[in-house]
Order: C-alpha cells, then structure tokens, then sequence
C-alpha cells in the first residue's frame, strides 16, 4: 500500500477545530470572535480559562501524535510520509471545517515532535515555557521553540526526511506568527493574562 491516502485522513484529522468547539460547549460562543480570534490553547486561555485552554492543546497536540503514527506505520516512502506528516498542520492551519481558515499549528506541531522526537519535544517545550516565563509573550515562546526544533532534530540524528519536516514546521510557524513578529518588533504584542478585543 502506497499510503497517500494518509495524506487526505491526516488532513481530515488536522482539521478539527477542538478550540471552536470547546468555545461551544464551555460557554456557547464562537472563540473566533473574542480575545485575538485565534483557535489556539492561548486564546482559549484568555476566553475560556485554563481548564479548557489545557483540553484545546492537549486535544490539538493529540491530532499530531496520531497522525504520525499512522503515517509511520503506513508509509515507507519518504517524500510521500513527509507530505502525510506535514499535511495534519496544513489542515490545523487551513481547516476545512472552517472554510480554510484556522490557528497557528503550534501544539499540533508539538505533538508531531513529540511521536518524532520526544527528546526534542522536551527541549522545544521548555524552551517556550521559560520564554514565556521570562517575557509573557506566548509568541516568543512558540517561536523560539519552534527554531530549535530541526537543531534538536538533527543533533538527535533523526533520518533526513524528518529534518527536512523540523525546518518546514519551523518555517510555517514563523510565516503563522507574521503578524505577531510585528507587533513584537512594536512592542505592541499581546502578553498572556491580558486581554485582547472583545
């Protein structure tokens, strides 16, 4: 079996949209519409608290974990595991039960690492936990992590084709958070525990 059909459930499975939905069942409301309008565990944070911003990136980083494992337990070629791998942040990313919108990939990008790597989960993890520490910007935090990713990808001697998935996650995640590398370099970003629009 070729495995490209994994590509299409791995975007299925990426595509759900555990922040909306939460939104919908802790307070019946539409988290797009409230605090920055990001699906992401942070914003449900900032809408929700931090029970159910918990749920919404363990549930997020959960699609990643079994994606791959079914794209590493399904397919042998390289580029086609590479496309069915990156496919479960393209569908966070541009869900399609959102009509092609959806948040930045950041704990689905993490579960990901961590089925690929747990040891460079762990670093990356840490590594936004004490940016975040230091600076209160969630935004640092997920970039920095996500820089360090093929580093610690590669150091762990990871086979090429998981490199090469470590620099395009860490290259979409900076292309997600282009509008928050602006208002960093503004100093106009928002920082967790402040609210954003209403």
């Amino acid at each position: 079996m070729s495995g490209w059909w994994i590509i299409g459930i791995n975007y299925l499975i990426g595509s759900l949209p555990f922040g909306v939905i939460l939104g919908w069942l802790f307070k019946g409301i539409d988290i797009r519409k409230y605090g920055s309008g990001n699906i992401g565990a942070t914003n449900v944070s900032r809408v929700l608290g931090f029970f159910p911003a918990l749920l919404a990136g363990i549930a997020d980083a959960l699609k990643g974990f079994l994606g791959a494992y079914l794209a590493t337990h399904s397919i042998q070629n390289p580029l086609i595991w590479f496309l069915a791998v990156f496919m479960i942040v393209i569908g966070h990313n541009w869900s399609v039960f959102l009509l092609f919108k959806g948040g930045k990939g950041v704990a689905t990008t993490v579960g990901i690492l961590f089925y690929l790597s747990y040891q460079t989960a762990i670093i990356s993890f840490l590594s936004w936990v004490g940016m975040v520490l230091i600076s209160r910007y969630s935004s640092l935090g997920s970039l920095t992590g996500a820089f360090l990713m093929p580093i610690g990808l590669y150091f762990f001697k990871k086979s090429p084709e998981v490199i090469w998935w470590g620099i395009f996650a860490c290259a979409l995640v900076f292309l997600r958070h282009n509008e928050n590398i602006k208002r960093l370099l503004k100093g106009k970003e928002h920082k967790i525990g402040k609210k954003g629009r209403e």
